[in-house]
């Protein structure tokens, strides 16, 4: 972007953002729009050797194609069903979604490229000893030490495996100059995979029971070593177990007791009861007689209660035979007899069960103390027992997980033995047919693909030639570059039509050296310099046409010009303007004074003078260091309005920078196209140094490749003699 362009801002005025936004994209549209009109110049100056480069791709992909053997391809498609492996009937140990999404298709993917893979299709199908197939592929064997591997390599080669997207379906396709034999391959491949999958499984199974009869084996010892651990530690500690179902009925739900536990727990149920038995003796001890409902549980005591109450109806028939007769009536005697018989027997019967009541409180209370004295005895065994218990208990746990382990391996194994290796998880869906035509080579593919490749050799080119191409392209370039204000654009002409175009009025050549002119003047301070130089970085940039046409145009100026050729070395006017003199500048830096002597003037230009460099001389540098340059050029000031002098190239050379120190101003000329930044620049530095004061610069012979630039338009692109001509013919036209 030229940072001269951006838009000023005065104090008085707001900033506003959106006008310099606004601004800068401009800015970057046309400099987009700029580079695309570059790019098509630059295909536009090449379009032969873009149409040519365009038409070898084509040629090449067409020969491609027309000598290309054909290629059959042949698919067959099958189905992967995943499976999960899982051997050992551990839950959770994989996630079946995660196995498929993630694992189990691609590898599946992978084997059906794998190396063994292939190794078995080709033993199936002995393609070591097939005919077709190695005619096919032009597989000499005798010249193969591996044989088996050169076979697989052009299996691997020439199988395509394509999964099928969202789907379990695989197409397995194999490519070959043969149709049958592509058909042929491919079938055997997906039914090869197939055998591959149930081997694989099948070996697992194997390497399962292997497995499962190792750990059998393992546990089955641990189980045997644990029980007899048990059974030891029990024996040594006196721990006598029984094992009891608990409550549920399930075979697990055991519970293992000692004999010492189980007799405590009898000996406690014995004691409570004797401690009831106890209590209820000691209860009937203290009933009393009148108490007929303790007595009436005791035995005998039916008896007691017939004697009472017989004893209650002789006291009645007592107490009448008192209230009527006396003491002596017989019947009141006898009655007093019986009633004494029966309380005499009364009295005996309760003492007799007083008696037992008291035996048995006593026996009770015996048995009681007997069964509390025992319980301490096995409850202290108890305790002691549960000391060595703790150990028992680890025993009976390891004995217990291992009867389960053993248990379910045995499951397992039984399971395995039963179920083997079951149905394939892969069906084939379609089997491969033989093609009927090629599917390669596809001519207007290979075109397509040429074409495509000359593009981006053409592209690359393209922009490899503008990246690399350190020639000026742009004549603004030089105020951004360089910093020297641009002088004038010159179009590029033919050598030989040059002159006839300088001395048309109308003609480009003529407007860009006049425009040149003028635009010298105002960068000079509004004058044109009495002496200026015309240089370049190299020979053959243009700066002796270009001094001869400055002189010129002043010359039509009515200024007295003298031009003078400084360039000792090569001069280059000649080509433009012919002399017969012989005498010139290198004479006058010898010692001759009598520069009139050697002025001539230009044939067919007129209007100027001109002092040609003379004969050569070897010691140019030293000549032009002496001085006599430099009082030449004042005399030349004093005798003429203007010098032009065509100076020599800078670069490699002493001769410029000793020339451009002595006139007032320097032009630089610079080439189009051609002339490289680094030259220029260093022609730069060395004026520089050499005290020059450079004015400006002259980009010469621009041409249709700067039109995008905006110079070329007004030339007519191709700069011939017929513009300018034209224009004449017209004038003269209306002139008559």
């Amino acid at each position: 972007m030229n940072k001269d362009k951006a838009p000023l801002m005065t104090a008085s005025e707001p900033y506003n953002p959106r006008q310099q936004a606004d601004f800068y994209e401009t800015e970057s549209n046309e400099s987009f729009s700029l580079n695309l009109e570059k790019y098509y110049d630059i295909l536009r100056a090449n379009k032969l050797l873009i149409a040519g480069i365009l038409a070898l791709a084509l040629g090449l992909g067409l020969a491609a194609t027309l000598l290309a053997t054909p290629q059959y391809r042949s698919t067959a498609r099958v189905e992967i069903s995943p499976v999960q492996q899982n051997v050992t009937n551990v839950e959770g140990l994989e996630s079946e979604a995660l196995l498929t999404d993630r694992s189990y298709l691609p590898t599946q993917y992978e084997l059906l490229e794998s190396y063994s893979l292939a190794s078995r299709v080709s033993r199936e199908l002995d393609l070591i000893n097939d005919a077709d197939f190695l005619t096919a592929f032009r597989i000499d064997l005798a010249l193969v030490e591996d044989k088996q591997a050169a076979v697989n390599a052009v299996l691997l080669d020439n199988i395509e495996i394509a999964p099928i997207t969202n789907s379990l379906l695989v197409d397995i396709s194999f490519k070959s100059p043969s149709p049958g034999l592509s058909a042929r391959v491919a079938n055997a491949w997906a039914e090869g995979y197939i055998d591959e999958n149930l081997d694989r499984r099948f070996g697992a199974t194997i390497e399962a029971r292997d497995f499962l009869e190792e750990r059998l084996q393992q546990t089955r010892e641990r189980l045997e070593q644990a029980e007899r651990e048990l059974i030891s530690y029990a024996s040594d500690q006196g721990l006598l177990t029984v094992r009891v179902r608990a409550d549920g009925g399930s075979s697990v739900d055991t519970v293992a007791q000692t004999l010492v536990a189980n007799e405590l727990a009898e000996f406690n149920q014995a004691l409570l009861e004797a401690s009831a038995a106890r209590i209820a003796a000691e209860a009937a001890l203290r009933v009393r007689d009148s108490d007929t409902a303790a007595l009436a549980s005791e035995p005998g005591s039916a008896t007691i209660d017939q004697l009472r109450q017989r004893r209650a109806v002789l006291q009645t028939e007592l107490a009448e035979l008192q209230s009527r007769f006396g003491d002596s009536y017989p019947p009141l005697q006898a009655a007093k007899a019986q009633l004494a018989e029966i309380e005499r027997v009364v009295s005996e019967e309760e003492g007799r069960s007083l008696a037992r009541r008291e035996a048995d409180f006593r026996e009770a209370l015996a048995r009681e103390e007997q069964l509390r004295a025992r319980v301490a005895e096995v409850g202290a065994r108890y305790l002691a027992q549960q000391q060595d218990s703790v150990q028992l208990n680890i025993l009976q746990r390891e004995v217990d997980t291992n009867r389960e382990l053993y248990a379910g391996l045995l499951q397992r194994y039984r399971e395995i033995g039963v179920v083997g290796v079951g149905e394939s998880n892969i069906l084939i869906v379609d089997q491969a047919r033989v093609p009927q035509k090629p599917f390669s080579p596809n001519l207007l593919l290979n075109l397509a693909i040429a074409l495509v490749g000359g593009l981006v050799v053409v592209g690359a080119g393209i922009y490899l030639y503008d990246i690399l191409n350190q020639s000026l392209r742009d004549p603004r370039q030089v105020k951004e570059r360089l910093g020297l204000p641009l002088l004038g654009s010159i179009p590029r002409i033919e050598e030989d039509k040059i002159i006839d175009e300088l001395q048309l009025a109308f003609s480009d050549l003529y407007e860009s050296y006049f425009s040149t002119t003028s635009t010298l003047a105002f960068n000079a301070g509004g004058a044109v310099p009495r002496s200026v130089m015309l240089t370049s970085s190299r020979p053959w940039e243009g700066k002796s046409i270009s001094a001869v046409a400055l002189a010129y145009m002043l010359a039509r100026q009515g200024k007295r010009v003298v031009l003078v050729d400084s360039d000792l070395r090569k001069s280059g006017i000649n080509k433009y303007i012919n002399t017969d003199q012989s005498l010139g500048v290198t004479q006058y830096l010898q010692g001759n004074d009598s520069w009139q002597e050697m002025i001539c003037p230009p044939d067919p230009l007129g209007g100027f003078d001109v002092i040609v460099a003379g004969r050569k001389s070897l010691a140019v540098a030293e000549l032009l260091s002496n001085g006599r340059f430099q009082q030449l050029l004042d005399e030349l000031e004093n005798a003429y309005d203007h010098v032009v002098i065509d100076g020599p190239p800078v670069l490699g050379l002493a001769d410029a920078p000793l020339i451009a120190s002595a006139v007032s101003r320097v032009v630089l000329v610079i080439e189009a196209n051609e002339g490289r930044w680094r030259y220029v620049e260093g022609a730069m530095a060395r004026l520089t140094e050499g005290n020059a004061d450079l004015v400006g610069a002259l980009v010469t012979k621009l041409d249709d490749r700067n039109h995008t630039y905006g110079y070329g338009y007004g030339y007519g692109y191709g700069y011939g003699y017929g513009a300018g001509k034209d224009k004449a013919d017209e004038e003269d036209a209306q002139q008559a």
